[in-house]
C-alpha cells in the first residue's frame, strides 16, 4: 500500500506532507483505486464501508487530516478483508449492448440498435431495448430504468396511501446506497414526503410493493414497533418474503449498472 494518496485537488498539509482537497477532504488509494478516504471532523472513530454499486470502498477519517496515518495502518490491517468484501461481491450487471440486466427479478438482455427510438422493454423475450450510441448507452439506460421506477413507486405509494387516508405530498427517486426507502411523516398542513432507491424496480413486483406499503405505513407510525408492522401485514401478505429478498440480493440490486 505503498504510495497512499493521489492527488484530487490541491494543498499540502503540514502534518502530515500529504496532498490534500481544498474543498471536499477526500483521498484516492494510489495503488488500488477502489479505496477511498473521506475527512470528517464530526466523525468518532476510523470505519471502513462498502459501496456495492461502484464496487468500492470508502474510509471515514475522523477529525483532522492529522489522522490520516491512523487511517493508513488501519486500512493495512484491514486490506485482507477489504479484498474478500470486494471479491465476494455479486458479478457487475454494467450497461453494455448484449449485457444481462435485473429487472422486476429476472434477467433481461440489454439490447442498443443503431437506430433512434424510445427506450422499451419486450416481457415476452426478456428484452430491454435502448437505442444508444455506446457513449451514451450507459446514461440513458439508467435514465430509462429511474422513469420506470418513478411510475411504479408512484402508483403504489398512492395506493397505500388512499387506503390510509393520507397524503404524500412528494415522491423522490434517488441513488441511495443503504436504504431502499425512507419516509417524512407530514402533519396536519403538509402531506408525508417519501423516498426511494430506483433499484427497486429492479427487485420482483411484490418486494417493490412491500417497500411503498412499508413506507406508507410511516405516514401513521413513525417508528418500528408491534404497531407499525401489524399495519404492513395488514396492507400486505408479503412482509417477511420481500424483506428475506431483499436481505439476500442487496448486493444483486447494487449490481446493476456496476461497471465491469
Amino acid at each position: 500500500m505503498a504510495g497512499f494518496f493521489s492527488k484530487l485537488s490541491a494543498h499540502k498539509s503540514r502534518a502530515t506532507g500529504l496532498t490534500t482537497p481544498n474543498i471536499i477532504n477526500q483521498w484516492q488509494d494510489e495503488n488500488d483505486p477502489r479505496v477511498s478516504y473521506h475527512l470528517r471532523p464530526r466523525a468518532r472513530r476510523i470505519s471502513i464501508k462498502m459501496d456495492a454499486a461502484k464496487r468500492s470502498i470508502m474510509v471515514t477519517v475522523p477529525g483532522n487530516a492529522n489522522r490520516l496515518k491512523d487511517a493508513q495502518r488501519f486500512v493495512r490491517e484491514k486490506y485482507d478483508w477489504i479484498l474478500v468484501q470486494l471479491e465476494t461481491l455479486p458479478p457487475s450487471q454494467p450497461f453494455i449492448d448484449g449485457g444481462e440486466i435485473l429487472f422486476f427479478g429476472e434477467m433481461y438482455i440489454l439490447r442498443s440498435p443503431d437506430t433512434r427510438g424510445r427506450p422499451s422493454i419486450d416481457h415476452e423475450t426478456r428484452e430491454i431495448c435502448v437505442p444508444a450510441n455506446p457513449d451514451t448507452l450507459e446514461g440513458r439506460t439508467k435514465r430509462f430504468l429511474i422513469r420506470e421506477a418513478r411510475g411504479a413507486l408512484t402508483d403504489a405509494t398512492q395506493k397505500y396511501a388512499n387506503i390510509l387516508s393520507k397524503t404524500v405530498d412528494k415522491i423522490s427517486v434517488r441513488d441511495t446506497s443503504s436504504r431502499w426507502g425512507s419516509c417524512v411523516k407530514g402533519n396536519l398542513v403538509r402531506g408525508g414526503q417519501i423516498s426511494y432507491s430506483w433499484r427497486l424496480i429492479c427487485a420482483p413486483p411484490y418486494v417493490l410493493d412491500y417497500v411503498c406499503a412499508h413506507e406508507c405505513a410511516h405516514l401513521v407510525e413513525a417508528n418500528h414497533g408491534a404497531g407499525f408492522w401489524d399495519l404492513c401485514d395488514e396492507l400486505v401478505d408479503t412482509v417477511k418474503p420481500a424483506k428475506h429478498w431483499l436481505k439476500q440480493n442487496a448486493g444483486r440490486l447494487h449490481a446493476v449498472g456496476a461497471a465491469h
